[in-house]
């Protein structure tokens, strides 16, 4: 049996293995994350080819099988690729596929989620920047709507239990901006004392021994981040 999208054979035939049977297409989507003017934006610009062309989505690409050692690698290839710098943190989200969610052929998405430094973002991109708040109405291509969903309630609940915020900053920072990357990620202000009992008492950040300097504030110590970790509970949010 041939399957169809709306009708339609999909536009590429499958490859065939040695047994005949249909090769899918192998892709990697990711949900880039940045905060910019206080906002938690995401990164989805405008497919510039067949199918769905013209609809925005993630950015994505598909695995090459002769230099991806490992689809991490293939997530970072395509991410270096088409916004020019790499990821400061990277997860993968989930696995989607199916035979009608590309009329390119059957296809299978690894996504990911993955935090970028706003400032190390071209200005260029900036146009294809959105607050995950607007992305709603949007009509995203493909299941990247879906996708992306997933990624922003993946994101905000280990938010609430992790040091992953920290990944959206500078590699050095104030306990300050720290807790207001936690405020736009989860939608609530951390008490200020025990926030930053918290950070320091579980050791989710580590002293870099200097102080910042400029801005509104007077100088204060700036951290870095100790990797990924978890909480031993959640923040009170």
């Amino acid at each position: 049996m041939e399957i169809s999208v709306q009708g339609t054979p999909y536009s590429q035939p499958l490859a065939r293995d040695s047994e005949g049977y249909g090769v899918p297409l192998v892709m990697v989507d990711c949900a880039i994350f940045i905060i910019d003017e206080g906002e938690l934006k995401v990164l989805l610009p405008t497919r510039r080819k067949a199918p769905e062309e013209g609809k925005r989505g993630l950015v994505g690409g598909r695995l090459h099988t002769n230099e991806d050692l490992t689809i991490e690698d293939a997530v970072r290839r395509v991410v270096v690729g088409k916004i020019g710098v790499d990821v400061r943190y990277m997860e993968q989200l989930s696995t989607y596929g199916g035979p009608l969610r590309d009329r390119g052929g059957w296809t299978v998405s690894v996504a990911y989620i993955a935090m970028v430094e706003a400032a190390l973002v071209s200005k260029d991109l900036y146009a294809d920047l959105f607050s995950v708040e607007d992305t709603a109405k949007l009509g995203l291509c493909f299941d990247h709507s879906d996708i992306l969903r997933n990624a922003v309630a993946r994101l905000r609940d280990k938010a609430t239990y992790s040091s992953l915020p920290a990944f959206l900053l500078p590699e050095e920072f104030t306990l300050r901006e720290l807790r207001d990357v936690y405020a736009v990620v989860t939608g609530t202000l951390p008490g200020k004392s025990w926030f930053r009992d918290q950070v320091a008492r579980q050791g989710l950040v580590v002293p870099t021994g200097k102080m910042s300097h400029g801005g509104r504030h007077r100088p204060a110590e700036l951290y870095r981040a100790a990797g990924l970790k978890n909480l031993d509970g959640r923040l009170k949010v």
